[in-house]
């Protein structure tokens, strides 16, 4: 209602600017309010991008992490077979050289034989398969089909033993099984494996890559670092949302009210300028 210094002209003119001017403001809050909404957006569609390159790395790390525990177990069974692959190649080596001293022992046994059947060849008759001859060359049989079986036996134990010596080779040697997943475990917690030269085009980082969650992984750090940060963010950029949205219903409210008394203001002057005529 115009106040007692205001004529009905004035009072229209005054809602007329009021309302042009809730009008801008409107139209300004809008702007600042879409602009807070398009922030929150790609604030959003930049923190589903690092919570999903985070879930990456999280599962990489648990899945790397089980891969390392099966290193390590293997490792430790490697090392146990590799041990019980050096035991085996020196308990054969000990087994032919008592199966070469059993061979001399035969031998020095067959010449004897041979010998004492050369003396007594034409002294003692044959009587029978009781007669020291035939006990003697019963007895050169047998020995004959000793050696023959220590021999074989030497031979066997000779490629065993070759066998043994390439099974602890690649198990335990220089280059064996045991090298290589020693040398996977520390690439996976160095990056780099061992024994490789240091090159300027493939410098490896200092800092362990597995278990990726550790602090001195600066990758999973960073990242991590700038997720919780996103995520600070979208609660602020949601509360600025939630304060200019009601910005602008107060401002729209405002404008109707102004927009309503302008239109009851036009139409009282009409009625009056008509009911004068």
């Amino acid at each position: 209602m115009a106040s007692n210094n205001d004529t009905v002209q004035q009072y229209i003119d005054r809602l007329r600017r009021d309302t042009i001017e809730a009008a801008q403001f409107l139209t300004s809050v809008q702007a600042q309010e879409a602009d807070k909404r398009s922030a929150l957006e790609k604030k959003k569609r930049w923190s589903d991008v690092l919570q999903d390159v985070l879930g990456t790395i999280t599962e990489t790390n648990r899945l790397g992490l089980i891969y390392m525990g099966t290193l390590e177990r293997t490792r430790k069974h490697n090392e146990k077979s590799g041990r019980n692959a050096r035991l085996c190649i020196d308990a054969i080596k000990i087994l032919i050289c008592e199966a070469k001293k059993v061979l001399d022992c035969s031998e020095v046994l067959k010449g004897l034989i041979k010998v004492l059947s050369d003396r007594i060849d034409d002294k003692i008759p044959s009587k029978g398969t009781n007669s020291i001859l035939a006990n003697l060359l019963a007895l050169k049989t047998a020995t004959d089909d000793a050696l023959v079986s220590i021999k074989n036996a030497i031979n066997a134990l000779l490629v065993t033993f070759h066998l043994e010596e390439e099974l602890h080779g690649g198990l335990a040697g220089e280059k064996g099984l045991l090298y290589q997943l020693i040398g996977m475990y520390v690439l996976m917690t160095d990056g780099k494996k061992p024994g490789l030269d240091e090159c300027a085009s493939c410098n490896p980082k200092k800092t362990p890559i597995f278990p990726m969650d550790d602090p001195a992984c600066d990758f999973y750090t960073r990242t991590k670092e700038q997720y919780d940060e996103t995520v600070i963010q979208l609660k602020q950029l949601q509360r600025e949302v939630d304060l200019a949205a009601c910005k602008r219903e107060f401002a729209k409210a405002r404008k109707d009210s102004l927009d309503s008394a302008y239109a009851a203001a036009l139409a009282a002057k009409a009625c009056d300028t008509a009911s004068k005529k």
